[in-house]
């Protein structure tokens, strides 16, 4: 769940003494993760993107613009090692936000690699909290999501971030934005962002 593992790379990041900008910690999630930390990355290894799912048509530069509080170009597309499909907006920016959107190739896959994300999760739960990163479980929305909160400071540099991963089916879409100086979208506008974009799913 690359939206998490944003927030999860943020949290990590606040034990360093360099301030990175929120480009630099979402570049983090591709790389080996930690060994205190561990970033899930199991979703995104197994997980394909049919064509029909574009991240940068499902929440386009207006929309994520108004979103975030920003104003955003087009977005960056690039893929996660197993073919999932993000939009980056905001790069190299004060202001991150990123969409993805990936398809298992079966159900059981999909509840497989949530509970693993989950397990990992909740063996981290405590340095987590300590690190400023709040994770909530929403089992009723769509077929299960989990949302991030991240309250934190790098250098004497406030980073806030907010995501959200959901399930749909084989469909898993997220999207995390990273805010270095300023606020992150409240709980209440993430799940209305992800109400709305599940709308727009198959």
């Amino acid at each position: 769940m690359l939206a998490l593992a944003a927030l999860l790379s943020a949290c990590t990041a606040s034990t360093n003494n360099s301030t990175p900008t929120p480009t630099t910690v979402i570049a983090q999630i591709n790389l080996p993760a930690p060994t205190a930390t561990p970033v899930p990355t199991n979703v995104e290894q197994v997980a394909t993107a049919p064509a029909s799912l574009d991240p940068c048509v499902l929440i386009d530069s207006q929309e994520a613009s108004s979103y975030a509080g920003a104003s955003f170009g087009p977005g960056e597309e690039s893929t996660t090692p197993g073919g999932g499909k993000i939009c980056t907006y905001g790069s190299e920016t004060a202001n991150v936000f990123m969409v993805e959107v990936a398809q298992a190739p079966d159900v059981a896959t999909v509840k497989a690699e949530k509970a693993d994300f989950l397990a990992t999760l909740q063996a981290n739960a405590q340095q987590l909290a300590s690190g400023g990163l709040t994770v909530t479980e929403l089992p009723a929305f769509a077929d299960g999501a989990t949302m991030g909160q991240l309250n934190t400071s790098v250098g004497g540099v406030a980073i806030t971030g907010s995501a959200i991963g959901v399930l749909k089916g084989t469909i898993f879409f997220g999207f995390s934005d990273v805010v270095k100086g300023g606020a992150a979208p409240s709980p209440a506008a993430v799940q209305a962002e992800a109400t709305t974009v599940l709308g727009r799913l198959p």
